[in-house]
């Protein structure tokens, strides 16, 4: 019976780590699928025995290969499988104990770095400018957004004229912008898996990991100062420090959006707030662009006045 369930768990696992691999390789709308592609991989790692757990990855890896060349192309799955040694990070910084901050930022180093080194084999690969190759393609697949507004009957001329002022603002930011763009999506993904990792483990083997509650993750408090640099460094007119500022500020923002959102996280822990209404708060938040921008002002405010901190801690 053991060996009957063992088999069961284990066949889970591959089908289940498979199948994170395979989907978004064969379509473009299940993309955001790889942003769990990690998951999978780092609790494997934690749970099973180091030699088991190579074997399941491996046997992953060939049978969402094998079902992308029948539905999809090569390089589909090899992007899929860059996602795969972010789990590798993070269970490794586990298992050494590390904190919560140093994981993130090994695992972000290592994301970026995968993805920079595969832009660069990508290019020398098809002999084109690897960044001026995505942000190309970036600005053809807007374009040909915006030919569909403008090909429609329904929308009328004052509305399309709109769509056509921010089409033209998004084309002209996002060049600017992409290396936060990168940075951000890289961090989200890192935060994603960090978060909902710590949460499977604690769940089924609490004793593994190392990190304190959500709520009480706080990030160091010399960043504040890289955030005021990228503000000052905005007033100075000089364009290309505008531009690296202005990207500087972005990636201080999203990292104070994930602190605001611990900071609500024990807030409503500590107002014994019911999970299902703390879930509505958190989509209804997550949804809304003001929402997301007041949770990074309180994950600011909460450098210098400590919004988490109880009455009891302050007596």
């Amino acid at each position: 019976m053991a060996g009957k369930t063992l088999s069961a768990d284990y066949l889970l696992k591959i089908t289940i780590t498979s199948l994170v691999l395979f989907l978004p390789a064969i379509s473009g709308e299940l993309g955001w699928i790889r942003t769990f592609i990690p998951l999978p991989v780092f609790y494997i790692l934690l749970t099973t025995g180091e030699p088991k757990s190579t074997a399941i990855m491996t046997k992953s890896v060939i049978v969402a290969s094998i079902c992308t060349l029948f539905f999809g192309s090569l390089s589909t799955i090899l992007l899929s499988i860059s996602f795969m040694p972010l789990g590798y990070v993070l269970a490794r910084s586990v298992q050494k104990k590390e904190s919560v901050i140093r994981a993130g930022a090994t695992g972000t180093f290592a994301l970026t770095s995968i993805w920079v080194v595969g832009a660069v084999v990508f290019g020398v690969i098809e002999h084109v400018h690897p960044y001026k190759h995505i942000l190309e393609t970036i600005d053809a697949s807007i374009a040909s957004t915006y030919s569909v507004y403008q090909e429609s009957s329904d929308i009328a001329p004052e509305t399309l004229a709109q769509i056509e002022f921010a089409f033209s603002r998004i084309r002209n930011i996002i060049p600017i912008i992409f290396p936060a763009i990168v940075l951000i999506t890289a961090l989200c993904t890192v935060w994603i898996n960090l978060l909902l990792g710590d949460m499977l483990i604690k769940k089924n083997q609490a004793g593994l990991s190392p990190w304190q509650p959500y709520g009480q993750w706080r990030l160091p408090d010399q960043l504040v100062w890289l955030l005021i640099a990228s503000g000052l460094g905005l007033m100075v007119p000089v364009p290309f420090i505008n531009k690296v500022c202005l990207n500087g500020a972005l990636v201080c923002g999203t990292l104070y959006f994930f602190q605001g959102a611990a900071v609500l996280a024990n807030l409503l822990r500590k107002w014994s707030v019911p999970r299902a209404f703390r879930l509505f708060i958190y989509m209804l938040v997550l949804i809304q662009a003001y929402g997301i921008i007041f949770l990074a002002i309180a994950g600011l405010v909460d450098v210098w006045f400590d919004l988490r901190k109880s009455k009891d801690e302050t007596t």
